[in-house]
């Protein structure tokens, strides 16, 4: 087995490349951790498959607000995670919504390109509430994302909301222990093949069964909102 990892992508220098930068490389990085292994020790699900990459984001973005020099630097970087934080918590969420009910409701009969974008205004409306006007609902987003039409790959969408949470909660976790972290980190990502996510999450003594691990996951978005409406 070649034990390397490739990444192909388009880089402009730009904040939005350098994390796509910094979540392929998170997944590299987890390839790494997990060099020696066998196939089926490195079988990852999907629920655990975002966890490096999304990590990785978050401690750029967080180093490039440590380093930023003023309050235009801080505006854009803070802007860039809160976009994606609303994407990856909120419209993702709207994406798994339109994926359970289509499911449930194929059960009963066939469905109708009409049927789906049923679904999907009323996933879309679930998730984003008054936070969005209903002329920016995308009724066909249903048809825009290939993850649907892979049949081995249901539920493609929530693992990048479980990873964002969880990344977050391992960062915090990071930002207390700093390099003492760094161990244990590697030894979960190397094990993710072999055990459960509340498994692994329970050797930081974090349990992602309750609610508020999840809520206090949220609450650092929620900070960096309130941070983010009151710079100047």
């Amino acid at each position: 087995m070649l034990e390397q990892s490739r990444i192909l992508m388009n880089f402009d220098g730009s904040l939005d490349q350098l994390l796509t930068l910094a979540h392929e490389l998170g997944h590299g990085f987890h390839n790494e951790c997990q060099i020696g292994l066998t196939m089926a020790q490195r079988e990852t699900p999907m629920t655990l498959a975002e966890t490096a990459s999304i990590f990785n984001e978050t401690l750029i973005t967080g180093a490039a607000l440590e380093s930023s020099t003023n309050s235009q630097e801080r505006l854009a970087i803070l802007e860039s995670f809160l976009v994606n934080a609303s994407q990856v918590i909120v419209d993702i969420y709207s994406r798994y919504l339109f994926e359970k009910e289509v499911f449930e409701r194929r059960v009963r009969t066939e469905l109708s390109a009409d049927d789906f974008c049923e679904i999907m205004l009323e996933a879309q409306s679930q998730t984003y509430g008054e936070g969005l006007d209903p002329k920016y609902r995308h009724a066909y987003m249903w048809a825009w994302k290939p993850h649907y039409y892979s049949a081995g790959q249901s539920y493609y969408n929530f693992p990048y909301a479980f990873g964002q949470l969880f990344g977050l909660g391992l960062f915090a976790i990071y930002k207390e222990r700093g390099a003492d972290f760094v161990p244990d980190y590697e030894d979960l990502l190397r094990s993710t093949g072999q055990g459960t996510a509340e498994q692994l999450a329970a050797r930081f003594d974090l349990d992602i069964s309750s609610v508020e691990f999840w809520r206090q996951s949220i609450s650092i978005i929620k900070s960096r909102i309130e941070e983010y409406r009151n710079i100047e």
